[in-house]
């Protein structure tokens, strides 16, 4: 199968599910889910909570490449749970904001707080019970964090824009990114922690928001990691 769209919709039928059973399991709205099996929608976060509740090897699901769930070599046996179906991921839970998944789940990080990410690099992987799907390649220093404010929420009809609350992946092994790139940053003079696009020319670096409405930052500043990916309600 070529295509995600095809991908998708046949591993839903193969899992016996509606679009609205597949929103009830996953967590992903059922708009998404259709957007994604008409061909509308390509790399997105939602696929790896879709595949956890296909049973689908999420590789597979993203690129084709892999055992389709209909493979044999695709069952596995499950774990924590004697009750639950042989399969690859277990979804322990699916809080209303985002899907969640057991610690440690592969190809997931986990949703920090910003005071969290003020201090990463010296207390590692804090303590969270929330663990989101990741799709893009990542350290294992990658957590996510949700976006406050409207800073980097860019003017209409900009490719990127990252508005109040959707969830960016950040990738902390990531710390000498290139002009253009999205970072996470202290500022040295107020030690304050700001999500902003990274900016350098001619030996100058700035911090530069997506939104006009909100200022540059020239004051000296660390990088503490890269933006990898972003996941965001289609609604």
């Amino acid at each position: 199968m070529e295509t995600i769209a095809k991908r998708a919709k046949a591993a839903r039928k193969y899992a016996k599910l509606t679009q609205r059973q597949a929103e009830a399991a996953s967590g992903v709205k059922q708009a998404s889910i259709s957007k994604i099996e008409r061909g509308d929608t390509t790399r997105t976060m939602s696929l790896l909570a879709l595949a956890c509740v296909y049973r689908a090897d999420p590789n597979w699901l993203d690129t084709g490449d892999g055992p389709a769930p209909w493979d044999p070599v695709q069952i596995r046996r499950a774990q924590n749970n004697a009750n639950e179906p042989a399969a690859i991921y277990r979804v322990v839970r699916v809080p209303p904001e985002v899907p969640c998944f057991a610690p440690g789940t592969p190809d997931t990080v986990p949703l920090i707080s910003w005071p969290q990410a003020a201090h990463w690099e010296k207390a590692g992987k804090q303590a969270t019970d929330r663990w989101i799907p990741c799709i893009a390649h990542h350290s294992p220093d990658t957590y996510a964090l949700r976006v406050h404010g409207d800073s980097m929420t860019a003017p209409s009809g900009h490719l990127k824009s990252y508005p109040k609350d959707s969830v960016i992946c950040v990738d902390t092994s990531l710390v000498t990114p290139d002009d253009g790139e999205r970072v996470i940053a202290r500022i040295e003079e107020s030690n304050k922690i700001t999500f902003k696009e990274f900016k350098q020319d001619d030996g100058r670096r700035w911090l530069l928001p997506l939104n006009p409405k909100h200022e540059p930052i020239r004051t000296a500043f660390t990088v503490l990691g890269t933006v990898i990916g972003k996941w965001e309600d289609e609604d």
